[in-house]
């Protein structure tokens, strides 16, 4: 049996999958962040450890199978949390999420160090942002100066909770770039970054490659009712681990994910050049992938069931959708989430609440076939697999596939998925 954990930014999740692979049982605790003037998103060390630890308890009794019948513990996450440990491996601080924005100003500074000028030839993203490690630890330490000592390390979220549970502090390469502190052309951290960062090699983590065994658990599982000596798998971030899961490195062409947020995403075989409109690392096997990703999306539709007459649910608002004539008589939707703003542009008196919901939805569509543009995939060759939770709204993948100008193909694209399939080819059977 494998046990698959997904650090996610709504709730941790588990599975314990057969090697099928087949789910037997799972887990879910929704995090509750603290939350505070200035941007800041926070999660109590407390939280965390009780968070996985009550999502995996409840997935193995779920799957009422015995912990000596577990074989490996894969994890994947959410990117760029991470707290400061003592030399004892205990939190100083809670770990600051990458939905956290004190770091603007701070990120605007960072960008302009001569030292970081070729950033987007190192990490995963082309252009310097403010909720990467390396500005939110820049912030930290000119905001409240020693947070950071010597002797201290730096720990994301799989990499508190796998030390925990072995000992040993690692992580992997696909979340490493997302961090700004590592060099996807060194394959190590990044000097000039850690200069700036003022912070040395050694309060990082040893860097693993995604999808392989990064260490052991110790006695420090059987708090968790996991055996010793079981290898733990670290699957990256759930993006990527979500691609696996949906085997995209085998199906070959394209995954588009409808979710809170819109994701575009390609498996290929080396790494990508950097981009300044995309993000790029590595993907299990020694591949690469190369991802847009949109703030937009369920969201949006979310706030426009809010305020549109007759859209309580998801079936109203899109039968709405389905009734309105494409190009809403000249209705154009367009969303700012980064400012909080949307607005409908050329409104009149004659369009109707239908034409009103489906502009909204051809606003997303949009901006997702620019992103699968900037993706630069072969579509008259490729396949285009769509999931999320938008996937299973007909209009809206109707819509989609209109504009795009081929057939989309319905997937799971589950995190837990792809972490266990991770798992499953990383430990001998």
């Amino acid at each position: 049996m494998i046990l698959a954990v997904d650090l996610g930014s709504t709730s941790f999740k588990a599975g314990v999958f057969d090697r099928a692979p087949s789910l037997r049982g799972s887990g879910s605790r929704t995090l509750r962040y603290g939350y505070a003037p200035g941007g800041c998103v926070e999660l109590e060390a407390e939280e965390v450890a009780s968070a996985f630890r009550q999502t995996i308890l409840t997935a193995l009794d779920d799957a009422n199978v015995a912990s000596e019948a577990i074989r490996a513990l894969a994890i994947t996450s959410q990117a760029q949390t991470f707290t400061v440990v003592d030399p004892a491996g205990r939190a100083k601080m809670p770990f600051i999420s990458w939905q956290d924005t004190r770091a603007q100003a701070t990120c605007r500074v960072l960008a302009q160090e001569p030292a970081l000028r070729d950033f987007g030839r190192h990490a995963s993203f082309g252009q310097m942002l403010a909720v990467l490690e390396i500005c939110q630890l820049a912030h930290l330490q000119t905001t409240q100066p020693g947070s950071l000592a010597p002797e201290d390390r730096i720990f994301s979220l799989p990499t508190y909770l796998g030390q925990q549970c072995s000992g040993a502090a690692a992580t992997d390469d696909n979340l490493a770039a997302m961090s700004g502190l590592y060099s996807l052309t060194l394959h190590d951290w990044w000097p000039a970054a850690l200069e700036v960062g003022r912070m040395g090699r050694e309060q990082l983590p040893e860097v693993v490659p995604v999808g392989s065994v990064a260490a052991h658990t110790d006695r420090g599982a059987s708090e968790l009712g996991l055996p010793e000596g079981i290898p733990i798998v670290l699957a990256g971030n759930d993006q990527t681990a979500g691609a696996f899961g949906a085997e995209l490195h085998e199906k070959g062409g394209l995954l588009i994910t409808l979710g809170t947020a819109q994701v575009a995403y390609a498996c290929v075989d080396d790494m990508p050049e950097p981009n300044p409109a995309l993000i790029r690392g590595p993907y299990p096997g020694g591949r690469g992938y190369r991802m847009a990703a949109d703030s937009c999306g369920g969201n949006v539709i979310n706030w426009a069931r809010g305020i549109l007459p007759g859209c309580e649910t998801d079936a109203a608002f899109f039968a709405r959708v389905e009734s309105a004539e494409p190009g809403c008589r000249g209705l154009v939707f367009e969303a700012d989430l980064p400012a909080g703003q949307g607005a409908w542009h050329n409104l009149a008196l004659h369009h109707t609440p239908d034409e009103l919901a489906r502009s909204v939805v051809e606003g997303l569509v949009r901006r997702m076939a620019d992103m699968v543009r900037r993706l630069d995939v072969d579509r008259p060759g490729a396949k285009i697999l769509v999931a999320g939770g938008g996937s299973r709204s007909a209009a809206w993948v109707k819509l989609l596939a209109d504009a795009l100008g081929t057939p989309l193909v319905p997937t799971e694209a589950d995190p837990l998925w792809g972490a266990a399939r991770m798992a499953l080819a990383a430990v001998p059977h």
